[in-house]
């Protein structure tokens, strides 16, 4: 019988702590939330265009664009994988918990895609949220952060850029 409850509590523990999800998968979907995926997604558009403008009297086949395309998801992987790091400086799980909570809601939204359209009441759930300690922590850390991601993104575009020449280069195709 003890064994049996025994492997009853060691089960439950187990289910437990395989619901938890980890800080880089809390911050991975807090991307999501805040925009962030969506952002660097667009970014990896944004370099296609530029490829193709700059690629435009090499006559690359749809083909070779098709499979570079491919790529973009594992790079769009790559950099938010990469950003987690400049969170974890700054933010603790229960602060990327909030954070998750605080911008699913409408007035999160609202400031994630047009602070100037918030309501009144928009307005003083923003300062309630700002004025805990999260949002304390979200605003002492803006600089920094900003600073990490920018350097980060910076690095990521330009080895993103030069995977993208090489591969083409690989098929012979020049600026």
């Amino acid at each position: 019988m003890k064994k049996i409850i025994f492997l009853l509590l060691l089960s439950i523990t187990g289910i437990t702590l395989a619901q938890e999800k980890t800080y880089h998968q809390q911050v991975l979907e807090y991307f999501v939330i805040n925009g962030t995926a969506n952002q660097y997604s667009n970014a990896t558009v944004g370099l296609f265009d530029l490829l193709k403008k700059q690629y435009a009297a090499s006559n690359v086949p749809e083909t070779v664009w098709a499979e570079l395309e491919g790529e973009m998801p594992k790079a769009v992987d790559r950099i938010l994988n990469m950003l987690v790091s400049a969170y974890r400086g700054s933010y603790s799980k229960e602060n990327i918990q909030e954070m998750s909570a605080f911008y699913s809601t409408a007035t999160g939204r609202q400031i994630l895609t047009d602070r100037s359209g918030m309501t009144a009441e928009q307005q003083n759930e923003a300062a309630a949220f700002y004025n805990t300690a999260t949002g304390q922590t979200i605003l002492d850390s803006e600089e920094t952060i900003g600073k990490n991601i920018s350097e980060i993104s910076e690095i990521w575009s330009r080895d993103l850029y030069r995977m993208m020449v090489d591969k083409l280069a690989e098929k012979g195709y020049t600026i």
